[in-house]
């Protein structure tokens, strides 16, 4: 019995590796691609995707994040302006904004990379951004500043410069309370 049980295990694996043999040339072994018939299915792989970059217009702009300030803002319009630069657009003393007129295709091209606020990304994608507005004005009133909320675009409205700056602080404050939630996503930590 045992060497009938080793014969038949051997019979099996020659037939099973004979028949993946057949199996595997026959796969490699189709007819020329001009003669192939479309009636019969096959599968092909696909197009390598195309080298080109992605569309800028579909890039997101970098965020100035709340625990970042003016140094951060200006390293990412540095590199903005690198591209335009890079492009075309006459270089400019530092500190002064390139001229952008007649550089419409630079100015297309390097726009995702010119950086925003956390409440402008707020203000574009939070579909709540008028309702945390309206709590950060609720929380400004209650700190004695005169303010509303309107405008379009909608923002945090004072009667002068001077109510707004002396407001900068608690308006800060009260933005972070209101926008707690939405906060977390630009955590740097």
């Amino acid at each position: 019995m045992p060497d009938s049980r080793r014969m038949r295990t051997t019979i099996i694996r020659a037939v099973a590796g004979s028949v993946l043999t057949v199996a595997v040339l026959t796969g490699c072994s189709g007819p020329a691609a001009d003669e192939q018939r479309p009636d019969i299915a096959t599968l092909r792989t696909a197009e390598p995707a195309s080298a080109a970059p992605p569309s800028p217009a579909g890039r997101e702009r970098p965020v100035i994040r709340p625990d970042e300030g003016r140094e951060e803002f200006d390293r990412y319009v540095a590199v903005w302006q690198e591209c335009l630069f890079g492009r075309g657009v006459p270089r400019v003393p530092k500190g002064d904004k390139p001229q952008l007129d007649g550089h419409e295709t630079a100015t297309a091209e390097c726009e995702h990379l010119y950086p925003e606020n956390w409440m402008e990304r707020e203000a574009r994608t939070n579909p709540e951004y008028t309702d945390r507005l309206r709590d950060t004005a609720k929380c400004l009133k209650a700190k004695g500043h005169e303010v509303t909320v309107g405008g379009d675009p909608v923002a945090l409205m004072y009667g002068d410069n001077t109510s707004a700056n002396k407001a900068y602080d608690d308006e800060q404050e009260c933005q972070r309370t209101a926008f707690r939630e939405d906060i977390k996503k630009y955590d740097g930590g």
